[in-house]
């Protein structure tokens, strides 16, 4: 289940897990620097990159607006919209009664970091207010009421009413730019009935093209193109990933990072991504481009997804680029 703070972007690698849609509200917030706060902001101890304490102020009437305060400053680039961040968070109701959810408890599903995109409808209204310019590295408090989280419908699902008022505690793990990519030249391709790819990253998007009159591969197959210099990639790990996919079988692209001008992202060795993902990717490094050639058993099986025109029994070929791996 996915902490309540940012809806999944659908993409067709991901296996279509239900997820929390976040309401786009437009109510008029607080504007906010290193801090906007004009009341008691609850204390906050711990360091970053651990769960954070937080401490309601005693009898103190929760805020009317977004109110924030960027408590450590991080030393990395600054967010702008557009940019796809990976946070951890601290989350906890103004009555001070109960932890809603935190990505470093070891109690609370998923235990991971969450992405979204900033500026979008893929984060809170109050986050994308806050986070604009604060820099990578940062923990940052933001305070909340419901027009600036999930509304007046609030997310019942986690025990958030439409009425309550919310402390999130943000660490800025990461941020990536819809281009960001690797680098590198592909290697010569001489793989016998394999597809080959041109477009060397900065150049152009890659292009696959299928080998004419072979057969689709009936066993998984990967290829790496380009090798990075980065770390070996491990189960756990979220994944930062530009890529490109085409349906062997009918030999139409279906799904693109690079088109949507947006970067992927997936947590590997979960169940967010077809598991001939998980599969071809091991192993691999950062930087590194990999081919991957996989059956529907690895894929999307006998059923297919019809609204991305991809037939059950089709087997798929991707160009994955690792752009970066968080732990």
């Amino acid at each position: 289940m996915q902490l309540p703070g940012v809806s999944r972007r659908g993409r067709l690698i991901r296996l279509f897990a239900a997820s929390m849609a976040v309401p786009v509200v437009g109510a008029l917030l607080a504007a906010c620097g290193g801090s906007s706060a004009q009341s008691p902001l609850p204390t906050v101890t711990g360091a970053v990159g651990e769960q954070a304490s937080i401490t309601i102020p005693s009898g103190a009437a929760a805020p009317t607006q977004v109110e924030s305060s960027v408590l450590e400053q991080g030393s990395g680039a600054q967010l702008a919209d557009g940019d796809a961040v990976v946070v951890d968070y601290t989350l906890m109701d103004w009555t001070g009664s109960k932890l809603i959810g935190s990505t470093y408890s070891t109690d609370k599903s998923p235990n991971k970091t969450q992405e979204f995109v900033l500026g979008s409808s893929t984060a809170l209204p109050s986050w994308n207010q806050v986070l604009t310019h604060v820099t990578i590295g940062s923990r940052v408090e933001i305070v909340t009421p419901p027009a600036g989280a999930f509304g007046a419908g609030g997310a019942t699902a986690y025990g958030i009413s439409g009425k309550d008022d919310l402390v999130y505690v943000l660490d800025i793990v990461g941020a990536y730019p819809a281009t960001a990519d690797i680098t590198g030249t592909m290697a010569a391709q001489t793989q016998s009935g394999m597809p080959t790819v041109t477009g060397n990253p900065g150049k152009a998007a890659p292009a696959i093209t299928l080998p004419a009159g072979a057969a689709a591969p009936t066993v998984a197959e990967g290829k790496v193109l380009i090798s990075g210099s980065g770390g070996q990639i491990a189960t756990g790990q979220r994944l930062m990933v530009q890529y490109v996919g085409v349906d062997w079988n009918t030999g139409k692209q279906f799904d693109s990072s690079f088109a949507d001008k947006q970067i992927a992202s997936f947590v590997f060795g979960s169940s967010a991504v077809i598991s001939g993902w998980n599969t071809g990717l091991a192993g691999r490094h950062v930087g590194d481009r990999v081919l991957l050639v996989i059956p529907a058993a690895q894929a999307y099986g006998s059923k297919g997804v019809a609204a991305a025109g991809i037939n059950g029994g089709d087997t798929l070929v991707f160009v994955v680029d690792i752009v970066d791996a968080l732990s």
